[in-house]
């Protein structure tokens, strides 16, 4: 059955069945209306969704969206419809998704901030997702993907782009050294990114064994658990470190690790409310610079570019592939020890 195919068997039958998150802690597989494009509009027949901390936190009422929705914005797939109006996508056109919608009208927008909308809508967040057969998706947000990448590598194009816009934040020097902290797949993709950049040694830090592993696989210099980055004899300074595990105690390590004059990128999101006691004297005296960063704006087509030059590499970073039924348990419960990323998957979709 191709997508065209399955999106049709989806349409019969009436409403699709989704990931519905209805309240926090409250998730479960449901009916959702089936998608129709309006103007401007596609339907996209998912291939993969990516999982992501995001849609957990969501899961359990620690992130703020709307409920109840469809979760997943970590998307790729197949057009197959389109609404009146649309002339970037055809039907049959492979794509990956940007979820983040800008109104374009607001102060920051109009100053070129369209990541910082104060009226920024999100596929998945505030929008119904991905982790249906369908979605629909504004025209403007989608990227078409060559031949040559697979609809499940193009699902970490949203991810991928995020990495891009934080490291685009901050100096990562020629021949300089970088720290990580975290081997997710966030880390993952950007310890390959800063590669890409110029970065002469990459070093991680992560508690499991099975993302250490993976790092080393992926082209890491060295990988540590978080005590011993933090207690042995690891002395040394690095010229930029990102935070990417979202352990609010990582950013002190990310403060000691960085040497005179570098810069810490906060990349991993840390529950809300939760506070770091950080010595400003510290920070004075290393001249250090904190730098924040948050989604994607104007990188989903340079993410686009490495996963297709295979720049940067995604295979062994999806560890869990699920199915829809899968999801309510996965989201609710505690990640299992050996997973690295959790994705859905419609196999019939997925070449």
């Amino acid at each position: 059955m191709n997508s065209r195919d399955y999106a049709t068997y989806w349409t019969k039958i009436g409403s699709m069945k989704a990931l519905i998150a209805h309240r926090p802690k409250d998730v479960s597989i449901g009916d959702w209306e089936d998608p129709s494009p309006g103007e401007h509009d596609a339907v996209v027949a998912v291939a993969s969704c990516g999982v992501c901390g995001t849609d957990r936190h969501i899961a359990d009422g620690t992130y703020p969206a709307k409920y109840p929705n469809v979760l997943g914005h970590e998307i790729a797939g197949t057009v197959v419809s389109v609404g009146r109006g649309v002339d970037r996508v055809n039907e049959g056109d492979r794509v990956s998704v940007d979820p983040n919608i800008a109104d374009h009208e607001c102060t920051p927008c109009r100053r070129g901030d369209v990541h910082l909308c104060e009226n920024l809508s999100a596929i998945g967040v505030t929008r119904a997702g991905g982790m249906a057969p369908q979605v629909l998706v504004p025209q403007s947000q989608l990227y078409r993907i060559p031949a040559s990448l697979g609809l499940d590598e193009a699902a970490f194009a949203e991810p991928l782009s995020c990495v891009v816009h934080g490291l685009e934040r901050v100096k990562v020097q020629s021949g300089g050294t970088v720290a990580i902290l975290g081997a997710g797949s966030i880390g993952l993709l950007a310890a390959q990114a800063v590669r890409e950049i110029g970065a002469a040694s990459v070093v991680m830090s992560e508690p499991s064994t099975v993302r250490r592993d993976l790092a080393e696989s992926l082209g890491a210099d060295e990988v540590y658990t978080p005590e011993m980055m933090e207690h042995d004899s690891h002395s040394e300074e690095y010229d930029l470190v990102l935070e990417c595990s979202g352990n609010p105690e990582a950013v002190l390590t990310a403060v000691r690790l960085a040497r005179r004059g570098a810069d810490i990128l906060l990349f991993g999101v840390s529950p809300r409310g939760v506070k770091v006691a950080i010595e400003p004297y510290e920070l004075y005296r290393k001249e250090l610079r904190l730098v924040a960063s948050n989604i994607n704006p104007f990188t989903m087509e340079k993410a686009v570019a490495l996963l297709a030059a295979g720049t940067v590499k995604v295979q062994g970073i999806v560890s869990h592939p699920v199915g829809l039924a899968d999801l309510p348990k996965l989201l609710l419960g505690k990640p299992a020890p050996d997973e690295i990323k959790a994705a859905l998957r419609f196999s019939q979709t997925s070449s």
